[in-house]
């Protein structure tokens, strides 16, 4: 079994099984509970792949929909009622970069793990059950559909991204969700719903032998294939793809919805890029920030803003209400192009960065998200984050900042 360290003392157990799958545990007594998700690299991102020469489509939503086939436990109630009766919760999420299977427990970790298991390695996948879930999920698309906030999101990752998945929800569009097949959907669960492509991790109270133990022997019961599925990704042209669109009674307030496309300016450092990214925003638009307090004294309301990574390109999105839309595009293009980031502010964000690392670990919850983001965003677990910030300095910020292109921008107004 390997160590994995982190830099403050914390370790965090890697075992490969025999059969591929990878098996991450974290065991503390800081928490009397503990937490277990089941994994694959399997997210709205995949839009096509090959597989024995052979090229597959998929389906805009099919991660998202599988999923829900997967984690359903309406044809095994018993399952279901045994988990509430040891006081357990269960959920699961689908992401752009892969889905997780979740369960929080309290009691009898094994029976729990069983569980879980059953639904995530075992699942059948029926087409009278697809075609019922299918209406479930329109339901849910449509509520996403008739939100502003979402609204705005989609249209504005359609007018950034040329050719990338982000340019759609995880839930995909009401096309995919109305035509995608019950054959589609078991071949998508038998190609990448390998162990070999998939990973588990277990946070929280529990003895690390023993946990290992029952999932190693529960894993010889399991038949499985190796993933052999290459993901083919489109390439993103640096330019955005409509700089201007209005929506009209979309909302019902006026909005106005800015992003910057922004090119990493060194790939190989995309881990330490998108924290300074963080950063530097964070020190000029957080409530305290100069950007902020301009925004707000000029008029603006309910101003947020966000940062999604895509590949090697930024989006750094800032949205407010307001009627007057021209004068707020250019105070924030302004405010882009005159970002302030100093010294002391670089020595005070690495400080409550490295404070907020070691606060993650009171938390199993959060030792679980930060292992499984690792893994999906990285192919890793991040153990060494403090080391990598302390080695930032006051050059790395600033050519972060000249990456920002203030005309390489797209501006969604939404009117009442």
């Amino acid at each position: 079994m390997k160590k994995i360290n982190f830099n403050y003392g914390e370790i965090v157990y890697k075992e490969v099984l025999d059969n591929g799958l990878t098996v991450y545990l974290y065991p503390t007594n800081k928490s009397k509970n503990f937490y277990i998700t089941v994994s694959t690299h399997f997210g709205a991102e995949v839009m096509s792949y090959k597989k024995n020469n052979k090229v597959y489509d998929v389906t805009k939503g099919s991660a998202h929909f599988l999923e829900h086939r997967v984690m359903d436990f309406t044809k095994n109630v018993d399952a279901m009622n045994k988990i509430n009766e040891l006081g357990s919760i269960v959920n699961a999420y689908t992401t752009y970069k892969g889905t997780n299977y979740n369960l929080y427990g309290v009691e009898d970790i094994y029976t729990n793990m069983g569980l879980l298991f059953d639904r995530v390695f075992k699942a059948n996948i029926k087409k009278e059950d697809v075609e019922m879930e299918r209406g479930i999920i329109l339901e849910e698309y449509y509520m996403y559909d008739a939100d502003p906030y979402y609204k705005a999101q989609t249209t504005l990752l359609k007018n950034c991204f040329n050719s990338s998945f982000i340019k759609y929800l995880v839930i995909g569009t009401e096309d995919g969700i109305k035509t995608v097949s019950y054959k589609e959907l078991n071949r998508l669960y038998k190609d990448f719903y390998t162990l070999d492509n998939m990973f588990i991790v277990v946070t929280g109270n529990f003895i690390l032998e023993d946990v290992l133990n029952y999932i190693n022997n529960y894993m010889k019961g399991i038949k499985t294939t190796k993933c052999n599925c290459k993901v083919i990704k489109s390439v993103e042209n640096y330019k955005v793809n409509v700089s201007y669109e209005e929506l009209t009674g979309s909302t019902d307030e006026a909005k106005i919805v800015i992003g910057y496309k922004v090119k990493n300016s060194n790939p190989k450092k995309k881990i330490v890029n998108r924290l300074l990214m963080d950063m530097i925003l964070s020190e000029n638009f957080d409530k305290t920030g100069s950007s902020y307090l301009r925004l707000m004294n000029e008029g603006l309301n309910r101003f947020s803003y966000f940062v999604e990574e895509v590949d090697d390109y930024f989006l750094i999105a800032f949205t407010g209400s307001t009627n007057e839309y021209e004068k707020f595009t250019n105070i924030i293009d302004e405010e882009i192009k005159n970002l302030d980031f100093t010294k002391e502010a670089l020595e005070r964000k690495t400080k409550g960065y490295i404070s907020n690392l070691i606060l993650s670990f009171e938390y199993i919850e959060n030792v679980e998200d930060n292992i499984t983001s690792g893994l999906f965003d990285y192919n890793k677990v991040l153990n060494n984050m403090e080391s990598i910030i302390k080695k930032v300095t006051l050059n790395d910020v600033k050519e972060v900042i000249k990456c920002i292109d203030t005309t390489n921008k797209s501006v969604l107004i939404m009117k009442k």
